[in-house]
């Protein structure tokens, strides 16, 4: 945390440990220029360009509300028919453009 790096934890299920609570809950103790987290009855240096990131195999994760409203969930699962769309979406793109192009050539005429 006091280099600012970031920090990731593989493998979360459905809740994370209360120990990251006053990460999680940015609760910064200033003294003077620095900033302070404490972790565990420790103080720690803190850098505001740290990050933390969870990551989880769960499809579809069941977090408490408390630790929704601490977190953003982000879902990078790629399915069959999300991929389906994004190629009917490109194809269209290419074919709009042709018939644009058909239509202008026959307009001209």
């Amino acid at each position: 945390m006091s280099d600012g790096k970031s920090l990731v934890i593989v493998g979360v299920e459905d809740d994370i440990d209360p120990m990251l609570d006053p990460v999680l809950e940015k609760q910064i103790i200033r003294k003077g220029s620095k900033m302070f987290i404490n972790v565990s009855d420790k103080m720690m240096d803190y850098e505001q360009s740290f990050m933390m990131y969870f990551i989880t195999r769960l499809p579809n994760p069941n977090f408490s509300p408390e630790l929704q409203a601490k977190t953003t969930l982000i879902d990078f699962t790629v399915t069959q028919k999300g991929l389906e769309e994004q190629l009917l979406g490109k194809v269209i793109g290419k074919e709009q453009k042709a018939l644009e192009e058909q239509l202008t050539h026959v307009l001209e005429e």
